[in-house]
């Protein structure tokens, strides 16, 4: 069975612009059907909208008419919803002749009843309201729609609501229930559960809403009278001890049971990308809203590269005073030496790229990276004339969190440092304030800055301090029985003289192994031979 519905999926039920037509009904009167159609054509065209004027329909609501342009839906399909335009208007037209362009995602109740009022007050004329009435209209429309006979959901259970300050935190979740009833309305017919998440600062914001039903998923827009209701959850939530949350997460199944996961999201993880905001939002938040506390990651986010930037013209002027001002750099002999840690590396590079592993260390033409997966990493450039740069970061640094949260000055990583250790040969972490180590390679040594920073590496980097980590962590990849082989290649690899075969003996036991790939990271790494 197919139907004839209006369209779905705008942002909001918003006002575009109000206004009488000059040839409007008179007070009092009831407008017909076919007369509010007429005036909407005529205001449409004479706006220059870019929507239909033919086959235009109309619903009756208590003051006026609602008129659209039809959509066929399938009705017997649940998930036909998710295949509606996004964004199409809906006008609302008046017995007095005033006209309002709506958005469609909100449910039409809610847009008649904010009309209607603006219609009583200003006695059927070209009312109007400012935006904090606009607001304050739809608090009250959400409220009163929470009371009415048949909600969508009668109950809601807050499963692991904040504790903390009783009062504030019990006031909190209990403004959770409006807006879990308001995004349920948002749903088709018969969803099965659905899925809100929110960042929020005072100055952006962002909201995802996810339905399924019948498990299959889509995307919802959530309308900005919500997002009011959500700020002011926000508001009362700062009260508590712990400030205000940077991220709620609301699910909700449709027996009427609500989980709020993590409490609130205080950032003690990174958030998802796409819930990432520009650094200066938070500075904003944070200007409102002081913490005593920032976790690392956001701290260093919010500084930016100004906490450990080096542009080429701040290394050469860093580089020129610290050698008018006789400051050196420090002497570090606690790493073997660059051509032994570019080899191991690379050996290591050509297992975990052979065994496909997504993570571990991997050769790149002039350089070589390394993630944990655990949110720790570096990299190690190579440069002209026997120089090299090695950087990178430890997640739960003691230095970075004495810095950011205690008043300690940022570990000081460039001291001494030649001109050309700048960004692009520095390890990406730089760029966010959550640098802990650099050392450089020149006049065959390593040196580092003045701050000691030797703990921070070996979380940081494969096994490549001692020849005997490196062969163990190449052995535990491959298997005890290829340990003489992994044995024979790496000190192959440390003479530059690997060759095809002693790489493919690795993977005897392995046919799923891709060889090529292994090959190829010792041969960008200059280290293979015939």
């Amino acid at each position: 069975m197919r139907t004839r519905r209006t369209p779905r999926g705008d942002p909001l039920w918003r006002r575009r612009r109000s206004r009488r037509p000059r040839s409007g009904a008179g007070e009092g009167t009831r407008m017909n059907e076919a007369r509010a159609i007429s005036l909407v054509v005529e205001w449409i065209r004479s706006q220059d909208i870019d929507y239909p004027t033919e086959g235009l329909e109309a619903d009756r609501f208590e003051v006026g008419w609602a008129v659209y342009a039809p959509v066929d839906i399938d009705e017997s399909d649940p998930m036909a919803f998710l295949d509606m335009p996004v964004g199409r208007s809906v006008f609302l037209i008046g017995d007095s002749g005033r006209i309002e362009e709506v958005s469609s995602s909100v449910p039409p109740q809610h847009a008649y009843g904010q009309f209607i009022e603006v219609e009583l007050r200003s006695g059927g004329g070209c009312g109007g309201s400012d935006e904090s009435e606009f607001a304050a209209e739809f608090e009250r429309l959400f409220n009163q729609a929470a009371s009415e006979n048949t909600p969508v959901i009668s109950g809601f259970s807050i499963v692991d609501a904040p504790t903390d300050n009783a009062g504030t935190a019990a006031e909190a979740s209990r403004l959770i229930d409006p807006i879990v009833q308001q995004l349920a309305q948002l749903g088709p017919t018969g969803w099965d559960r659905f899925l809100a998440e929110f960042a929020y600062t005072v100055s952006a914001e962002i909201a995802q809403l996810r339905f399924w039903v019948h498990g299959r998923s889509g995307l919802v827009p959530v309308p900005n009278p919500i997002g009011e209701l959500i700020r002011r959850q926000r508001e009362v939530a700062a009260r508590m001890p712990a400030g205000p949350w940077w991220r709620p997460l609301l699910t909700v199944t449709n027996r009427g049971e609500t989980t709020v996961n993590y409490d609130y999201d205080y950032g003690d993880e990174p958030f998802p990308d796409d819930q990432l905001m520009l650094p200066e939002h938070y500075r904003n938040d944070l200007a409102q809203y002081p913490r005593t506390r920032l976790p690392v990651w956001l701290a260093g986010y919010v500084a930016g590269p100004d906490a450990q930037g080096r542009d080429p013209g701040r290394a050469a002027v860093a580089a020129a005073a610290a050698a008018a001002a006789d400051r050196g750099a420090v002497a570090a002999d606690s790493v073997p030496p660059l051509s032994e840690v570019w080899a191991r590396w690379a050996v290591l590079s050509a297992i975990e790229a052979g065994l496909r592993m997504e993570l571990g260390p991997r050769i790149f033409p002039g350089h070589a990276w390394y993630e944990d997966g655990q949110r720790n990493g570096s990299v190690l450039f190579l440069l002209p004339g026997e120089r090299a740069v090695l950087s990178g970061g430890r997640w739960n640094s003691a230095l970075l969190e004495a810095a950011y949260n205690r008043g300690a000055r940022l570990p000081d990583l460039y001291t001494g440092a030649p001109a050309w250790v700048t960004d692009s040969v520095l390890n990406t972490r730089n760029r966010n304030g959550l640098l802990t180590f650099c050392w450089w390679w020149a006049d065959g040594r390593w040196h580092r800055g003045t701050t000691d920073t030797l703990g921070e590496l070996d979380a940081c980097m494969p096994h490549v301090r001692t020849f005997d980590a490196t062969l163990q962590a190449m052995v535990n990849r491959t298997g005890p029985r290829t340990a003489r082989e992994c044995r024979a290649l790496l000190s192959a690899a440390i003479s530059h003289h690997a060759t095809v075969g002693q790489v493919a003996a690795l993977f005897t036991d392995r046919p799923d192994a891709d060889v090529h790939t292994a090959v190829n990271q010792l041969d960008l790494a200059g280290l293979l031979t015939g």
